[in-house]
């Protein structure tokens, strides 16, 4: 009878181990299949091809959103912003409700019923003309609306929701809810102009960070939140930001008192750090849920969500920040 080797059980598992992991991965890099000729621009498996995809992508919503802004100039147009942005609106909160972490806990309910219960509030005590007066009044409701809410919704549920949950949807409910509709004090203040002025100053970063990025971008500051951010696309997205701006004011779509077009360098520059700042926020809130994009409905460019993040913190900076920089008449 053999004598048994000490040890040789834990060789054989060690042995059968590295098995395993060999035919996890190929082992040689050339002998990976190569992808068919067209293959890789309509799965979108190369860099090249993402890109490609994602620029074809961008082109087709840009042009929508070109062909809504140019309604918002007619009489009407007010009352169409309105509506797209509220439609919006509640189709990102559904997109937040089902990603990732987030799906089952209920957490929209709170945000749902704020958001409904502030526009009512708002439409009964003034009409859609309370966003011009006063383009904070939708925040200060919805908050107003959704703490008593969070905290009912927690006492209903007998404990089967933590607070922490309350207090997420709360602040959901402030990051997702107000902001659009309030491009209706935007349209009020400054025009349909200012509004086409306040879309590209919050996207045209995004894509001169993207394009830059992906160009000459080599270190990655915010590597745990969004690993795809440069140095080189924040710097390019702010370059970029700015001289939009100061184009705005001349091309004449921002006032050019009283600050000329330095006014539209600091607008411009000031929109663009709070958008990138919204993408960062967008980012870490995926990364909670353990998505990688909010949703699949955009195809390469994501999720609703992530296609309006950059807008849900430059509307109330604009809001803050350009009464300050321009006269309106």
């Amino acid at each position: 009878m053999l004598a048994r080797v000490p040890g040789a059980g834990l060789a054989r598992g060690a042995a059968s181990l590295r098995r395993a992991r060999a035919a996890l991965r190929w082992p040689d890099r050339r002998q990976a299949p190569r992808p068919r000729i067209g293959e890789g621009r309509l799965s979108g498996g190369t860099k090249a091809a993402r890109i490609w995809k994602r620029t074809w992508v961008g082109g087709g919503l840009s042009a929508f959103a070109a062909g809504c802004l140019w309604l918002s100039f007619a009489e009407w147009g007010g009352t169409l912003v309105l509506v797209i942005s509220a439609v919006i609106t509640l189709l990102v909160l559904r997109e937040v409700a089902s990603m990732g972490r987030f799906a089952g806990r209920a957490m929209w309910v709170v945000p749902l019923v704020s958001g409904a219960t502030a526009a009512a509030l708002t439409a009964r005590a003034a009409g859609p003309d309370a966003f011009a007066l006063d383009p904070f009044a939708l925040y200060a409701r919805v908050g107003a609306v959704a703490l008593p809410t969070a905290f009912a919704w927690r006492l209903a549920t007998r404990g089967r929701n933590e607070w922490a949950d309350a207090w997420r949807s709360v602040a959901l409910a402030l990051w997702i809810i107000p902001a659009l509709p309030s491009l209706h004090w935007v349209r009020a203040d400054f025009g349909a102009a200012g509004l086409v002025a306040l879309i590209v100053l919050s996207k045209v970063g995004d894509v001169a960070g993207y394009y830059v990025g992906n160009a000459i971008g080599r270190t990655h500051p915010f590597s745990r939140i969004s690993p795809g951010k440069t140095t080189a696309g924040c710097v390019g997205s702010f370059v970029a930001g700015a001289a939009a701006g100061a184009a705005c004011v001349a091309v004449g779509l921002l006032p050019a008192e009283p600050w000329g077009w330095a006014g539209g360098l600091l607008a411009g520059g000031t929109v663009n750090l709070v958008s990138q700042a919204g993408d960062l926020l967008e980012s870490a809130v995926k990364r909670w849920a353990g998505v990688k994009d909010s949703g699949t409905v955009l195809g390469p460019a994501g999720g609703l969500l992530d296609l309006v993040d950059s807008l849900l913190l430059s509307v109330p900076a604009a809001a803050l920040v350009w009464p300050l920089l321009f006269s309106v008449a």
